[in-house]
């Protein structure tokens, strides 16, 4: 094929992409800039905590084994919390990939909550609105992803403030909170950016097919947009009138030069962003190989005895330790192996802790009292520090970010997940952490690469417009 005859293709290819394309492009760049500012709606741990009430220790009569043995389920759970969610203590356990919930007092497997039981656990929160509407929900546009799986079907409580509260019917809780503010810049942000239209999200094979796909043709169409380009871009020996592009027409002219201007910050953004769908397992994260369990039910046939004011007790063990945390509405307490309450964790305890793991070998174990380049805070994904960090001796060179005040672990890191920190998070997020450190300059450069985006975007489509009306 000669050269000529590549170009005229390539022209094509450019055109069509971008008439397919443009907006699509357009609304990422815009939705991007919503989503630096606004997150998913979601029901944090302190919004949570504030709305349950004090455990009465008087209403605790019934240990978390005896809760287990009562649900009559084979094998082990996977989680155990108790609180008052519904008024009353209950444990909340999590097991063959559903909650279920437990009568604290008198051991009895708690019923589905009816509409009306929802609506006085909400009515509770409601700061004097009125409820306007109950409807029972097993998918919506705020309840797709799958971290819901294990709560639903819900009840979704309709406030006359434009509030949305879902309350599950597995765990007798309140598992998601939406106000109408969250919900509209949603639309414009996350909902847009991942596509996470409800009837497509619920299919997950094929919508991961169509970002990745998408991604990769917007990829493409940059890629091809940049060699055409720099074909027709003259710098030194220019165009008459001192043109650097042959176009006269404006919009002709600026997509080319924008274009050429952004096409660094275009193609990384781009591929970042088809990376994150992990094409071919390429961007994939490390798989946990040390986390935190549930210690075996057995050992939990003591009666629990709440710390003053707290409003949840969460059950779970590291390595060789059984760990309970109180969370109160103000800090929590944990408790180890059933003995006192203490603040947090000591260095020790979690060294002796991981020790008693098979096949573990640590090779460096320290406290870390500020961000690294894995471990580090941005607006909607906080850290907690000071954070013990521990350095295993295994062929992938793990580490793993442990929570003194928890004993969770926080995150872990391996030399395998080299492609999801920097050319998916890196290029993407702008978190390096030279910016990371620097929230405000890395809001302004986000800012104006992303305007200088949504500027290139917008003379494509003007152009493609065009195009299609003629």
């Amino acid at each position: 094929m000669t050269q000529g005859r590549l170009a005229r293709w390539l022209h094509l290819a450019h055109r069509w992409l971008g008439v397919g394309l443009g907006l699509m492009a357009l609304l990422w760049f815009v939705s991007g800039l919503v989503m630096l500012f606004v997150a998913r709606p979601q029901l944090d741990q302190t919004e949570r905590l504030a709305a349950l009430p004090v455990l009465d220790p008087a209403g605790v009569r019934v240990t978390p084994a005896a809760a287990w043995q009562a649900l009559g389920l084979p094998g082990q759970p996977q989680a155990i919390r108790l609180n008052a969610a519904d008024g009353r203590p209950a444990y909340r356990i999590l097991a063959g990939q559903h909650w279920h919930a437990v009568d604290a007092a008198t051991g009895a497997v708690l019923p589905a909550p009816d509409a009306e039981a929802a609506r006085r656990l909400v009515q509770a929160l409601a700061d004097g609105h009125e409820v306007a509407r109950v409807a029972a929900v097993e998918v919506d546009q705020w309840t797709v992803y799958r971290r819901f799986d294990a709560l639903r079907p819900f009840w979704r409580v309709e406030l006359g403030d434009g509030r949305h509260f879902y309350v599950s019917t597995r765990s007798s809780e309140i598992a998601l909170d939406t106000s109408t503010a969250e919900r509209a810049w949603n639309w414009l942000g996350s909902v847009t950016h991942w596509i996470y239209v409800t009837p497509l999200r619920q299919n997950t094979p094929l919508w991961r097919n169509v970002v990745l796909w998408a991604s990769f043709l917007a990829l493409a169409l940059t890629a091809t947009g940049f060699w055409l380009g720099w074909q027709r871009l003259r710098i030194k020996r220019r165009y008459s009138g001192g043109r650097m592009t042959p176009y006269r027409d404006p919009w002709k002219r600026w997509h080319l030069l924008a274009g050429m201007a952004s096409t660094l910050f275009l193609l990384g953004w781009l591929l970042s962003g088809w990376l994150s769908m992990a094409p071919f397992g390429l961007a994939s994260g490390p798989q946990r190989i040390v986390g935190n369990t549930l210690p075996a039910i057995a050992t939990l046939g003591a009666l629990p005895q709440p710390a003053p004011d707290s409003r949840e007790l969460e059950w779970s063990g590291l390595g060789g330790h059984a760990l309970r945390v109180d969370r109160q509405a103000q800090g929590s307490r944990i408790v180890i192996d059933g003995q006192s309450a203490q603040d947090s964790l000591t260095l020790a305890d979690i060294d002796q802790a991981l020790q008693a793991i098979p096949g573990i070998t640590i090779a460096r174990i320290a406290w870390q009292a500020e961000a690294d380049s894995r471990y580090y805070s941005l607006r909607h994904h906080p850290r907690t520090f000071p954070v013990v960090r521990v350095e295993l001796g295994d062929e992938a060179a793990t580490v793993l970010y442990i929570s003194p005040r928890s004993g969770h672990v926080a995150h872990t890191s391996n030399r395998h997940d080299f492609a999801q920190r920097w050319l998916y998070q890196g290029l993407h997020r702008l978190d390096f952490p030279y910016l990371a450190a620097r929230p405000l300059l890395r809001d302004a450069l986000i800012i104006v690469l992303s305007l200088l985006g949504i500027g290139f975007c917008l003379t494509g489509c003007r152009l493609a417009w065009s195009r299609l009306v003629r």
